[in-house]
């Protein structure tokens, strides 16, 4: 068994991915946050309180296997996180 869990959602996955790669660039990071905190974002309430782990799981540079087993030993999961993930393409 993976960090993803037996039945992996793709989706999830691929926010993670996605979300990773453009946490990288500065400028894009700073357009993620602006998208994901504006009041009109259908997640930006949610995003904000989980926002710590959220960036925790973005910034990670440890295999996705350690990094769930840190987040499990605090009552969280790597699967859990990524679905806490707002959608990084749209418009507001």
């Amino acid at each position: 068994m993976n960090a993803f869990g037996k039945y992996p959602n793709y989706q999830d996955i691929a926010r993670l991915e996605y979300g990773r790669l453009l946490w990288k660039s500065t400028t894009a990071r700073k357009r993620l946050l602006a998208h994901w905190e504006h009041p009109d974002h259908p997640h930006a309430e949610r995003f904000l309180i989980k926002r710590p782990l959220v960036e925790r799981v973005l910034e990670a540079t440890e295999p996705d296997n350690e990094l769930d087993a840190m987040l499990r030993a605090e009552g969280h999961s790597l699967r859990s996180v990524m679905r806490e993930i707002p959608p990084v393409f749209g418009t507001i």
